[in-house]
């Protein structure tokens, strides 16, 4: 009986992060709907596209993350605001629970092209670092980094959940749970934007990337900007002095 418990708690886990890794990545699977499902196998398959027979494109690879990487940074800019388009979505949804989903649909997709788009400039332009490196750096000093990264990520993400992840206390202007001061957050003041970006960077310097490392920098230095410029300024008033925004369906 101890065995078949270990057996069903091991499958549950493995089902958890699953479940997570795919939310994380742009599809929602507690949300999942038709129009999702079709909107990220048609982006899944652009990107395939994309690696298949355009491998080496980086001018396009290039167009590709700065096209998303604003579209990413313009979008939660300008809907997470006080007085952002998140009423917008609450008005044309007919409320808070429908503007948030088609939000977090619209923000699911978003994710995944910003994900992609970093990939593939990677793809698209590895060798060219300095050909200095030694192979053993290229392996060993990477695969620490993105087991690390990877690692510390999934875990912020399960500690504050994803609707967090998605930024759901931000549209609704309250907060949603308790503050995270637990799992990485005990010892990383922001994790999942510092430490838990490691990741990019170690398939960047995996591949030799350039261009990659640059990407996942300037994608690193917009989040921080979004974060002290709003986030933090979100957090300060809602979480620390419960002073909650509001949300309205009438703006």
């Amino acid at each position: 009986m101890p065995y078949k418990n270990m057996f069903t708690n091991l499958i549950k886990a493995i089902r958890e992060f699953i479940v997570l890794l795919i939310s994380i990545s742009g599809y929602v699977v507690k949300h999942k709907t038709i129009p999702r499902t079709i909107a990220i196998l048609f982006s899944l398959a652009f990107s395939i596209y994309l690696v298949k027979y355009q491998p080496r494109n980086y001018k396009l690879a290039i167009c590709y993350f700065i096209l998303i990487e604003t579209v990413y940074i313009s979008f939660i800019t300008l809907v997470l605001s006080e007085n952002g388009l998140r009423h917008w979505f609450v008005r044309m949804g007919g409320g808070e629970h429908e503007g948030y989903l088609a939000y977090e649909a619209t923000l699911g997709v978003i994710f995944f092209h910003n994900a992609a788009s970093i990939g593939y400039i990677i793809s698209s332009t590895s060798g060219s670092l300095p050909g200095f490196w030694h192979k053993y750096f290229l392996f060993v000093i990477p695969m620490l980094m993105f087991i690390v990264g990877f690692a510390i990520k999934i875990w912020a993400a399960k500690v504050v959940s994803i609707d967090i992840y998605y930024w759901k206390d931000m549209f609704l202007g309250k907060k949603i749970t308790d503050f995270a001061e637990s799992g990485p957050y005990k010892y990383f003041d922001n994790p999942m934007y510092g430490i838990g970006q490691l990741a990019g960077y170690a398939l960047a310097i995996g591949q030799g990337s350039k261009y990659g490392l640059i990407a996942v920098l300037l994608n690193q230095i917009f989040v921080f900007l979004f974060f002290y410029i709003m986030e933090k300024r979100f957090i300060k008033k809602v979480y620390q002095n419960n002073i909650p925004e509001t949300v309205s369906s009438d703006r």
